[in-house]
């Protein structure tokens, strides 16, 4: 049984390899979908590979080129979570440009490269070069101390980043099926994973010597990340366009801005638009597009929406398609319609949401509701 693990495990180990390599190819193929976030997804699979190849293959077949390198640890583990984090960004369409930041967040990495590439030349009976080769341990440790805070920064930013996308998409859109926001959620579990693997591993350095099943867990567990995010990530699109930046243009007889005091005047032209217009029977309505319609800025109605009428947008427009389809179900023109119809004619996208939506406002399932009008 334990050969059969071991093996299992070396199997996953170089499938993760070969898998890593061929999603990156296959996400830069001139038939893919051309995307910044495949871009960082890409370099992600490349990095976890080569680490994961050279946990492998370094003491046997590469331990030429590590002879003059001294071993501090391998720095491709501290490419991993900034790297997750800009394709965390470019998902959500925050463009990551080429910055001071950006080199900031791979600093590690090089003076990881930069360290094991200079220290070996240093002379052994130098004081510091003497106190590293006497607490190996030390070094292990303090790497994987180091690696531990930055992938627990990393990760707080991410999880702030999406609990604030969630936000965003409430304020933003009226129908979140076109939003997979199930992926970040996913994106996370694999994130934690690697973390509180490094959490383990962290303990296992300081309290047992270092062995080679510390290394082939390592590889494992990169494996399952490769599998994990390949199988996510190649057909995952950008969670949602960048808003597109509306004009400040703002007719005179309108007011130009909110002050805590909301107009009046404002609101009721929002209102009676909805009314009168029925934009949610668009599924695709949006914030900014109302914001055009009503040639207001998306701001300025996001404030209005918010702290005028204490409301999302989200919720305010779904509370408009409710009472459509409240009314739609005694309407005798559409009573032939099936409960999915309807909510599709009131501007909703998908049953599952209709029936969340309509229970929330109403305490009651779209059945029951037609139930009791049928009595």
């Amino acid at each position: 049984m334990k050969v059969l693990a071991e093996l299992l495990s070396l199997v996953l180990t170089y499938a993760g390899i070969a898998q890593g390599l061929f999603v990156a190819l296959l996400l830069n193929n001139k038939a893919a979908r051309k995307s910044r976030a495949n871009v960082f997804l890409s370099i992600l699979l490349i990095s976890l590979s080569f680490s994961i190849a050279h946990i492998l293959f370094a003491g046997d077949v590469l331990n030429h080129f590590s002879a003059n390198v001294y071993t501090l640890g391998d720095p491709t583990f501290f490419l991993i979570a900034p790297l997750l984090w800009f394709y965390t960004k470019e998902l959500i369409g925050e463009r990551v440009a080429l910055s001071k930041n950006l080199v900031l967040h791979v600093l590690p990495f090089f003076i990881i490269i930069f360290l094991s590439l200079t220290l070996k030349s240093v002379d052994p009976s130098f004081p510091l070069m003497s106190f590293l080769n006497q607490h190996q341990r030390f070094i292990n440790v303090f790497f994987r101390i180091s690696l531990v805070i930055q992938f627990s920064s990393y990760q707080f930013l991410i999880r702030k980043k999406w609990m604030a996308y969630q936000e965003f998409i409430k304020q933003e859109v009226s129908n979140k099926e076109g939003v997979d926001i199930s992926w970040v959620r996913f994106f996370l579990i694999v994130f934690l994973v690697i973390n509180l693997f490094f959490f383990f591993s962290l303990f296992t350095a300081i309290h047992f010597e270092y062995g080679a099943w510390q290394l082939k867990a390592t590889a494992l567990i990169f494996s399952l990340a490769v599998f994990a995010l390949s199988y996510k990530g190649i057909l995952q699109r950008e969670l949602f366009r960048k808003v597109e930046t509306m004009p400040e243009k703002i007719i005179e007889s309108l007011p130009n801005a909110l002050t805590t005091k909301f107009d009046e005047e404002l609101i009721g032209k929002l209102l009676d638009y909805m009314t009168n217009k029925k934009p949610y029977l668009d599924s695709e309505l949006t914030l900014s597009s109302l914001a055009k319609d009503l040639n207001i800025s998306r701001s300025q109605l996001s404030l209005l929406i918010n702290e005028g009428i204490g409301d999302n947008f989200y919720d305010f427009v779904n509370k408009y398609r409710v009472e459509e389809v409240k009314r739609l179900m005694i309407d005798p023109q559409v009573k032939n319609y099936n409960l999915l119809g309807i909510a599709l004619e009131a501007g909703f996208k998908s049953k599952s949401t209709f029936n969340l939506i309509f229970k929330r406002f109403t305490g009651l399932t779209p059945t029951e509701y037609r139930k009791n009008l049928s009595q």
